[in-house]
């Protein structure tokens, strides 16, 4: 009786632990709009520093067209490479903490979390390409 009650428990945690996660969502090549071809690589570079940063991202530059950014809410981080160019963008898992990593699923705040800054990224270049033509 004690062993079946064992059992029934562990296969309960781990359903519960299985919903809380899903596969990695990688943003690849999201295309710009077609008048965001008109803004500097800088210009670009800078709105999406502007929308990452709305949504508490801390941005760091590692090279013309690549950037890290770092989401820590309460005891929980997530590492995204943020590649792009004037025609696209991407955002590409690094790394987390906290947030049940494994063999490419996750926990599904983190894609919630991609998919806003994603939406946000979009809004923004898409802002500044408007107000330079």
């Amino acid at each position: 009786m004690m062993r079946s009650l064992k059992i029934v428990l562990l296969g309960m945690l781990t359903m519960l632990v299985v919903a809380c996660t899903a596969p990695i969502t990688q943003v690849e090549r999201q295309p710009f709009p077609d008048d965001a071809q008109n803004l500097s690589m800088d210009q670009i570079e800078n709105a999406i520093i502007t929308a990452a940063s709305a949504r508490e991202w801390t941005v760091t530059k590692l090279a013309t067209g690549k950037l890290i950014a770092t989401y820590a809410p309460r005891n929980h981080v997530a590492k995204v490479e943020i590649d792009f160019t004037r025609h696209d963008f991407s955002i590409l898992y690094v790394d987390s903490t906290n947030l049940k990593y494994s063999s490419g699923t996750i926990h599904k705040n983190y894609n919630r979390w991609v998919n806003n800054l994603k939406v946000d990224i979009q809004r923004e270049v898409a802002a500044k390409a408007a107000r330079s033509s």
